[in-house]
């Protein structure tokens, strides 16, 4: 099973490497067979295809390098209580992964402040698959202390609504 994306890099990423394959096929397709095309020739589909795969190539790279990121917070990061904004809590209705029995799946985000050495900071999370609670314990966010902008909210601090 496929995993869900965590940022909108990873899911653009995706979506813009099958597009670009599918391009790329099409012209590959269109230089080895005659398919009628109305102004051009097939083959240039391939032409489209190509950049979108390396777009789409280099937003996957990032948004893995993103991760690894967290992934180095979270082991080495400095743990930090944070405080949720209610008001920030977003749905993101337009992206959407799977099903959940007849409803497509769609992911939230919550924000975020924490504040470190006397400076406050605003942090958005990553993509989150199920629809957090706005009041209760406080989030933990992993930072780096020589760049306290760099920061991660842990997701599994938060807690979540219960399914009926």
């Amino acid at each position: 099973m496929i995993k869900p994306p965590r940022i909108y890099e990873a899911l653009l990423g995706w979506i813009l490497l099958i597009l670009g394959g599918v391009f790329t096929l099409l012209g590959l397709a269109g230089s080895i067979l005659a398919i009628p095309v109305r102004n051009g020739g097939a083959q240039d589909f391939a032409l489209f295809g190509l950049p979108l795969l390396v777009f789409g190539a280099g937003l996957l790279l990032w948004a893995r390098q993103k991760e690894r990121s967290w992934d180095r917070l979270k082991s080495g990061g400095l743990a930090v209580q944070g405080q949720l904004i209610p008001e920030a809590t977003r749905r993101h209705w337009y992206v959407s992964f799977g099903s959940d029995g007849f409803r497509k799946r769609s992911p939230w985000s919550v924000m975020c402040i924490y504040r470190w050495e006397g400076r406050t900071y605003f942090l958005r999370s990553e993509f989150l698959w199920r629809p957090p609670r706005e009041t209760g314990r406080q989030p933990i966010v992993y930072l780096d202390p020589l760049n306290p902008k760099q920061a991660w909210l842990d997701p599994d601090s938060l807690q979540y609504e219960m399914k009926i």
